[in-house]
């Protein structure tokens, strides 16, 4: 991975920016002007050379360039950033962020905007849920969720109920075990694992199949990051490794995504009648790059699982046909 470190003009100092992206081929010009692919920030008390920035920023940019830049704890003031960087570098084309930073990229979006990457969005504290915004995205942008199943600030429920309010298409990566911060444990997987994402959102946003909307990254018994690939909302997790064979532990055959009532045979509509998993309780908290911990725990399952039996089922499907390739 080639970096180029600079700083944008504002007001009142500048914007410090990394620019990433693939070794220069022989035949590249030395010191050409590059576009970044993707323009992308930290979330609140993060920094460019935190964790879950430099791994993701490392996946990305061994595909397509990305640029970076360094912000305050500011909302307005992030989003204005946002706008400065986007002026200077003439890219408003794709635009992202991790926590407060994914807030900040959807309210910067502008009409030139295609796609938004939203890494562990906030969508919740305690009782409040951030989705006003989201409701509000045009409908000529496509957007990606990356959550962690561990996140206490985005749970997966919450999260296919407002998808299937927005206007836009969406898409959604899970990365299985991970928090707010995308830590991991043990901890040897949390860089492999924000690598790993960072290179299948480059990919999505390449090409992206508007009939296969979800995925999942995983760690299987071998020690090893894999991914999925994309499937079908109503595909459950064995099917989806059927088509793409990953060695890993062996899991519950859950749906995926409930937007869609589980298809096929007999025995895959039984297993969708299973209990759902028990809820956890949030305690609001800081909204940061390293994760919420102040989780409450009201039952002995503590996992932000994905329930099969999402209330948003037929309705839901009818209200997030595509409208575009």
């Amino acid at each position: 991975m080639a970096a180029r470190s600079f700083s944008i003009p504002f007001h009142p100092k500048p914007i410090p920016c990394i620019l990433s992206n693939k070794p220069s081929s022989p035949n590249t010009t030395p010191n050409a002007p590059l576009q970044p692919l993707l323009t992308f920030t930290h979330g609140a008390g993060g920094t460019l050379t935190s964790p879950a920035i430099a791994n993701f920023s490392t996946g990305f940019s061994r595909q397509l360039p990305i640029l970076c830049f360094q912000g305050n704890s500011n909302l307005g003031s992030r989003t204005k950033m946002f706008s400065a960087v986007i002026e200077d570098r003439k890219a408003p084309f794709s635009l992202g962020g991790r926590s407060m930073g994914a807030r900040a990229a959807v309210m910067a979006a502008t009409a030139a905007t295609k796609h938004l990457v939203l890494i562990s969005y906030p969508l919740h504290t305690g009782d409040q849920v951030r989705d006003q915004i989201l409701s509000d995205i045009s409908p000529s942008v496509k957007v990606i969720f990356v959550s962690g199943d561990r996140d206490s600030m985005c749970d997966l429920t919450r999260l296919g109920v407002v998808r299937s309010k927005m206007k836009c298409q969406t898409w959604r990566i899970i990365i299985e075990g991970a928090n707010h911060g995308m830590d991991m444990k043990p901890k040897k997987f949390t860089e492999a694992v924000g690598i790993k994402s960072g290179e299948v959102v480059a990919e999505w946003i390449q090409r992206s199949d508007h009939t296969r909307t979800e995925g999942r990254i995983v760690c299987n018994e071998n020690g090893q990051v894999e991914w999925t690939g994309w499937t079908t909302a109503s595909m459950t997790l064995s099917e989806a490794m059927q088509e793409t064979p990953v060695a890993r532990k062996a899991t519950p055959d859950l749906a995926i995504h409930s937007k869609n009532k589980p298809e096929g045979n007999p025995s895959s509509k039984a297993k969708s009648t299973s209990k759902r998993p028990k809820r956890t309780a949030i305690d609001g908290g800081a909204e940061n790059d390293h994760g919420s911990k102040r989780v409450r725990t009201s039952t002995h399952n503590t996992q932000n699982k994905d329930p099969v039996q999402d209330s948003v089922s037929t309705r839901t499907r009818a209200a997030t046909t595509p409208r575009f390739t």
